[in-house]
């Protein structure tokens, strides 16, 4: 039995993947947070070691794990019965480490990928992306305006989160937080010595970006073309009509060293960023373990989800 651990709701690269397990008549079964607390009956023993849902024993049947997001909406709707913020708090972290036992007790089980390697953060990428082999912008994290100005001063530059680019609303207004150019003149007209630690990177000159898809091997990568190449950051092109897909194959030597690096990050899958420069190199700027493949699978004709659940199949059946 396959077992999908993913959202309460829609889930862009879940549900086709569930179309298709449909499709072959697969036998699964898709297990939400709000099923272990309010959607779904559930009940662990942890003396016989089962894990009974819907009347099934999970740890006896399932084989195969397709991890998606399963954590992201970690958001208790409880305010009814537990009003104060200090119990919402302590709710939501009993959670916590009640999915961290459902991820120990299914450790034995094929996961596509495995939750406990999917937190690699970007600048351990960056680092081991470089022992690979494959070049990495020139980076520094920094917290002051005299170590930005000198690198600006030697690159074109870009400041970009660390970790996660989303959005925030304030009143009527919502944010949105994207790679951004920075100039000297920027750091002038901020009069700020001193900020919270932020990633510089040199803005690399490129001819297009490349988005992979990795399946446990496979590559499947897609060119980018954008009119405007001076860009900063490709979301706010995504639906724009100046906008080109195309189906891309890296030299061997590439697609060897993206191998060398997801296995040194043990990560079967994942979105990977890298740009190819006028001069003709190839840079690696990123992976996302969940990021988001219908884009490239539908507009190059990939049919990534199918391929996901046939992998999905066939590590089952193994």
């Amino acid at each position: 039995m396959v077992l999908i651990l993913s959202f309460d709701e829609y889930e862009q690269c879940t549900d086709p993947v569930i179309d298709w397990l449909l499709y072959y008549k697969v036998n699964f079964i898709k297990l939400t947070q709000q099923d272990l607390y309010s959607n779904s009956k559930f009940k662990i023993d942890i003396i016989n070691n089962t894990f009974l849902f819907n009347n099934i024993d999970l740890v006896k049947e399932v084989n195969c794990i397709y991890y998606r997001r399963f954590e992201d909406n970690l958001n208790l709707n409880l305010r009814n019965s537990y009003p104060t913020n200090q119990a919402m708090f302590e709710l939501k972290y009993e959670l916590k480490d009640l999915i961290k036992y459902i991820y120990f007790i299914f450790r034995d089980k094929v996961w596509f990928p495995a939750p406990e390697n999917i937190a690699i953060d970007k600048l351990t990428a960056l680092s081991i992306a470089k022992e690979c082999g494959l070049s990495i912008p020139s980076s520094i994290v920094t917290n002051n305006s005299d170590d930005t100005a000198n690198f600006i001063s030697r690159n074109n530059s870009i400041v970009k989160p660390i970790r996660f680019s989303g959005y925030y609303t304030k009143g009527d207004i919502t944010y949105n937080v994207y790679t951004n150019s920075i100039f000297i003149e920027d750091l002038r007209r901020w009069h700020c010595k001193q900020f919270f630690p932020t990633l510089i990177q040199e803005k690399i000159e490129k001819a297009f970006e490349i988005r992979t898809f990795y399946l446990d091997g496979d590559i499947y990568a897609s060119a980018i073309l954008v009119q405007d190449e001076k860009y900063d950051d490709i979301k706010r092109n995504f639906n724009t009509e100046y906008i080109k897909w195309i189906p891309y194959k890296f030299p061997e030597e590439i697609e060897h060293s993206i191998r060398l690096f997801m296995s040194k990050v043990s990560l079967n899958t994942g979105s990977i960023d890298m740009m190819k420069t006028k001069e003709g190199k190839f840079v690696f700027i990123e992976v996302n373990p969940v990021g988001q493949f219908m884009a490239p699978s539908d507009r190059c004709n990939y049919y990534i989800e199918q391929k996901i659940a046939k992998w999905l199949i066939k590590n089952d059946k193994e």
